[in-house]
């Protein structure tokens, strides 16, 4: 998803993209110089460039928006909404 904003403006500004969509991007350091920061760099951009990555953390973002919401409206008694729990047991095999 960010292969592009990483070759045409580099590692920092896909974390900032990542960022503003209200993801958390992978933690590295962007300016250390060591092969352990290099490493950490190279996983970033491979982590931000996956697909799955993004599926998985906007799955996550949405499941606690919607729970969220339902906390607001007063529909949750217990430590989740019914709809969620509801959810969760119908989609515990799936990943």
């Amino acid at each position: 998803m960010c292969d592009k904003i990483i070759r045409d403006e580099g590692l920092g500004a896909a974390m900032e993209f990542c960022k503003s969509k209200g993801i958390e991007p992978p933690q590295c350091s962007l300016t250390a110089k060591s092969p352990n920061a290099d490493n950490q760099r190279e996983k970033a951009m491979r982590m931000l460039s996956e697909s799955v990555w993004w599926k998985r953390r906007l799955r996550n973002q949405a499941k606690q928006a919607f729970e969220h919401e339902q906390i607001i409206a007063g529909n949750v008694s217990n430590a989740i909404s019914d709809a969620s729990f509801e959810y969760y047991k119908a989609n515990r095999n799936q990943k």
